[in-house]
C-alpha cells in the first residue's frame, strides 16, 4: 500500500453569464485575438448606426409595467375627462354622497350631473360608448395599454386613455393592477401626444377638439420657437398629423378661438365646417365683421348664417334740379308760368304724383317742358 496522500480536488467556482461577459469585455481572461473580434464587431455595430434612432420613436423613457387603477389619475385638463369623484375617503359602499358628477366605481357608472349642466349630453354619449368598451374588455385584452407618467410611487397622472381608464375601474374596481404604458418623468409633448390620441376617434365634442387642438398648438411653438413662424402650416401638421383642409379650418377657429370657444361650450355652435365657412364669409368685411358676428351669436343664443352688409343709401336728395331750356323755347317758359299744366294732357296722371319725391318732380317738370316746347 502507498504512503502517498491523496491529492487534494481542488472546485472550480462557476461564473455567472454576467461575470463571463463582464472579463470578455474588458479583456481579462481572453486572448488578444478574442478581444480583437469583440472590438470588430463593435466597430462592425457602430457603423450601422442612423440618425434615425435619435427620434422619438427609438429612445423613449417609457417602459410596461403595472400600476393599481386606484393609483392611476384621470387629468381635468384631457378632453376626455369626465367630471368624475372617487369613493376613496368614504363607505365605498355608500355612492349616494356623490352628487353633480360622474360616479366610477366596479359596477356603476352614473352620470349625476345637473341636466341644466353644458356637458351633461355629452357626458351621456361617452358613458354609453365607455359601456360599449366595458363589454368588449370582458373578452379581450387592450391593444393599447393606457399610457401614464410617473409624478411618484402612488400618483400616475394619464397621459392618454382616460376611457379605458373608467371602463377598467367601472369592470373591476381601484383595487386591481392593470398593465400599463409609463413614462418616466412627464413628456414634454404631452399635449401633442393627447392630441394625437384623441383625433384618432371622430366623436370629439367640439369644445373638447378647440381645446385639445388649442393645447397642442401652444405646446409646438414652445417646443419649436422661430421654427413655427417661418413654417407654422407644415410644422403643425407634421406634429398633429393633419391633413391641409383640417389644418386650415382648425388654424382659422384658433385665430378666434376667445369668441368661438363660449358658442361651443353652449352648443351654440356645433359644426366645425358650419362655423368656418362662416368666418371665412364675415372675413371678407374685415376682421371687425367676424368679431361682430361671433359676438351677436352670442347675444342670440342660436347659430345663423353671416348676414352680407347692405349698400349705404346716399344721403336724401335736397334740391329739385330744373332741367337746361334753351333760348328758343322762352314760350315754354311763358307758358309753364301762366297756364295751369295739370290740364294739360301730356300723359300724366296728375292725382297720383308724389310732390314730396324730388326724383319724381324731376321728371315731371322735364316733361312738361318738353311738352309745352313743341
Amino acid at each position: 500500500m502507498s504512503d502517498r496522500k491523496p491529492r487534494s480536488r481542488r472546485t472550480v467556482r462557476k461564473t455567472s453569464q454576467e461575470d463571463l461577459i463582464s472579463k470578455f469585455e474588458s479583456g481579462a481572461g481572453v486572448s488578444k485575438k478574442s478581444q480583437q473580434m469583440l472590438d470588430d464587431l463593435k466597430q462592425r455595430d457602430k457603423s450601422k448606426e442612423s440618425d434615425v434612432h435619435d427620434d422619438p420613436l427609438f429612445k423613449t423613457s417609457s417602459e410596461i409595467d403595472r400600476v393599481l387603477v386606484d393609483y392611476i389619475q384621470p387629468q381635468p385638463d384631457n378632453p376626455r375627462y369626465l367630471p368624475v369623484k372617487f369613493v376613496r375617503g368614504i363607505d365605498s359602499s355608500d355612492t349616494k354622497l356623490l352628487t353633480n358628477c360622474v360616479v366610477c366605481e366596479k359596477g356603476l357608472l352614473e352620470n349625476r350631473l345637473e341636466k341644466s349642466n353644458p356637458r351633461y349630453n355629452s357626458v351621456q354619449r361617452e358613458i354609453e360608448e365607455i359601456r360599449g368598451l366595458a363589454e368588449t374588455l370582458k373578452h379581450s385584452e387592450l391593444v393599447h395599454p393606457i399610457t401614464v407618467w410617473r409624478k411618484n410611487m402612488a400618483d400616475y397622472p394619464i397621459v392618454s386613455g382616460h376611457r379605458r381608464y373608467y371602463a377598467i375601474r367601472f369592470l373591476y374596481g381601484g383595487l386591481i393592477k392593470v398593465k400599463v404604458k409609463i413614462y418616466a418623468e412627464k413628456p414634454k409633448n404631452l399635449n401633442v401626444l393627447r392630441h394625437i390620441e384623441n383625433f384618432s376617434r371622430n366623436d370629439l365634442a367640439l369644445p373638447d377638439a378647440l381645446e385639445s387642438y388649442s393645447n397642442a398648438v401652444l405646446e409646438i411653438e414652445a417646443l419649436e420657437g422661430g421654427v413655427v413662424k417661418e413654417g407654422r402650416a407644415s410644422v403643425i401638421q407634421s406634429y398633429l398629423g393633419l391633413g391641409k383642409t383640417s389644418y386650415y379650418r382648425y388654424e382659422k377657429i384658433y385665430e378666434f378661438i376667445d369668441d368661438v370657444m363660449p358658442l361651443a361650450k353652449d352648443n351654440i355652435v356645433v359644426s366645425l365646417k358650419a362655423i368656418y365657412a362662416e368666418i371665412k364669409a364675415a372675413e371678407k368685411h374685415g376682421r371687425d365683421a367676424v368679431i361682430t358676428y361671433l359676438r351677436e351669436l352670442k347675444e342670440s343664443g342660436k347659430f345663423k348664417k353671416f348676414d352680407t352688409p347692405k349698400p349705404k343709401v346716399g344721403r336724401k336728395k335736397s334740391f329739385i334740379k330744373l332741367p337746361r331750356i334753351e333760348v328758343n323755347q322762352a314760350t315754354a317758359v311763358e307758358r309753364l308760368l301762366k297756364e295751369d299744366v295739370t290740364k294739360l294732357d301730356i300723359g300724366i296722371d296728375w292725382s297720383k304724383v308724389d310732390y314730396k319725391n324730388p326724383a319724381e318732380v324731376e321728371s315731371i317738370v322735364k316733361t312738361v317742358v318738353q311738352a309745352l316746347a313743341k
